[in-house]
């Protein structure tokens, strides 16, 4: 509005004829424009003073009272003033000629409407205000239920997931946001929990099944023993028989504690130089009893020395598991044949014996848990199925790979692969 009173004054000062003694207005059609006449629509009202504070012209607007030069206030300088009990706000000039001040101008704008504005914009703000705040609040609370049902849902699959109820999942949103994520993350977990679970069940009742039977067979046999009186060596040998199953319970505790470990990571993982030829010699030394009570022959002769960086702990197992099955298996009077090569950096033991062996349907499953060989050549051979299972988890700890042939009725090879510096 400032700039508009003083484009106004700037535009009138112009229609001014300048004399000494007398200032009179030269554009009398000025006056005719609906500004100067009307108060009702945006009015102007100016005031011309001679250089004496005479009045010399009027706006036709200003019927009753005439603008006051204001002394105190200083020229184009915009100040407010009161008019009719209309508020006005003034700007006022001198009129100077060649030099001289030949008279003065005042000039002013009508507020009211601007205040009328103003009324109607707090009018309508007050009316408006409310509505919009209720108006965003149910639109925030509409958007905020639309994104937080998905966290409902989050929650509510929770809730119903118990160890006898692990199938459920969350559904993914649509949004691939962090909500998302989160809802991919949790699934993981789930998938990975349910899994644990099904290992832990499966565990448990592998173990029930095989720990059950050398139970039942100490039990029986001490049944039998407490039945009536019997000879010393009919003592003796029941009690070398129930302490047979003993050591058989014992290994079983053993390998489901190991195989538990294993699976669980909680192996102390720590890699040692060994000699390798040296650890197979100490494996044969510990079956050497089996050996003789088969009456097998082992030949040793190609078995080359190597150093091996690797878990020493890991590779004793491996080869005992190894031998122990390939005693197992072997025929009366058979023969075990170690030995070993080096080709690119890999050093290659190669543990073959002339048992029983196995046809290739039974090849393919023969390193999996409780897999056990079921035909007319395995009724009397006891065993958990867990020995080579656990050699080749073992094995993929150590990095060493483990390769089996065999072919029915003429034996068994076992090639166990480790990568030299």
């Amino acid at each position: 509005m400032e700039e508009t009173l003083e484009e106004e004054i700037n535009s009138h000062v112009d229609y001014g004829l300048h004399e000494p003694v007398l200032v009179s207005f030269v554009q009398e059609r000025e006056w005719e424009e609906v500004e100067h006449t009307d108060i009702s629509l945006n009015p102007v009202f100016i005031a011309i003073y001679n250089k004496d504070f005479k009045l010399v012209e009027n706006s036709p607007n200003l019927v009753q009272n005439k603008l006051e030069w204001h002394p105190n206030q200083a020229e184009n300088s915009p100040f407010y003033a009161n008019y009719n009990s209309i508020k006005l706000l003034l700007s006022q000039s001198k009129l100077i000629h060649h030099g001289e001040i030949v008279g003065y101008i005042v000039v002013g704008v009508s507020t009211k409407h601007n205040q009328l504005a103003l009324e109607y914009l707090k009018t309508a703000l007050l009316i408006i205000f409310p509505i919009s705040v209720i108006l965003i609040f149910l639109l925030a609370r509409f958007i905020a239920s639309k994104s937080i049902k998905p966290v409902f849902n989050v929650i509510k699959t929770a809730q119903s997931i118990s160890e006898n109820n692990l199938t459920e999942r969350i559904i993914l949103p649509e949004n691939k946001d962090e909500l998302y994520q989160l809802s991919l993350t949790i699934n993981s977990l789930l998938d990975r929990l349910e899994f644990q679970i099904i290992k832990a069940k499966q565990f448990s009742a592998d173990a029930s099944h095989e720990l059950r039977t050398p139970l039942a067979i100490i039990k029986g046999t001490l049944e039998i023993l407490i039945r009536r009186d019997r000879t010393k060596e009919e003592y003796n040998e029941k009690i070398n028989y129930t302490l047979r199953q003993v050591d058989r319970l014992y290994n079983l505790v053993e390998q489901f504690l190991l195989i538990s470990r294993v699976e669980n990571n909680s192996l102390e993982l720590k890699k040692t130089i060994f000699e390798i030829k040296n650890e197979v010699l100490n494996s044969i030394e510990r079956f050497q009893i089996l050996f003789d009570e088969k009456q097998i022959t082992v030949n040793t002769k190609n078995i080359e020395s190597q150093i091996i960086d690797n878990y020493n702990e890991f590779i004793d197992i491996i080869i005992d598991n190894i031998l122990s099955n390939a005693v197992k298996y072997a025929n009366l009077n058979g023969k075990i044949t170690i030995s070993s090569f080096i080709e690119n950096n890999l050093y290659h033991l190669v543990i073959e014996d002339d048992g029983i062996g196995m046809n290739e349907e039974d090849l393919k499953f023969i390193q999996d848990r409780y897999f056990r060989i079921q035909n007319e050549n395995t009724l009397n051979i006891s065993g958990s199925g867990l020995g080579l299972n656990i050699a080749t988890k073992l094995a993929q700890l150590a990095n060493v790979n483990i390769l089996i042939e065999s072919k029915q009725q003429k034996g068994t090879r076992v090639i166990l692969t480790f990568v030299i510096e």
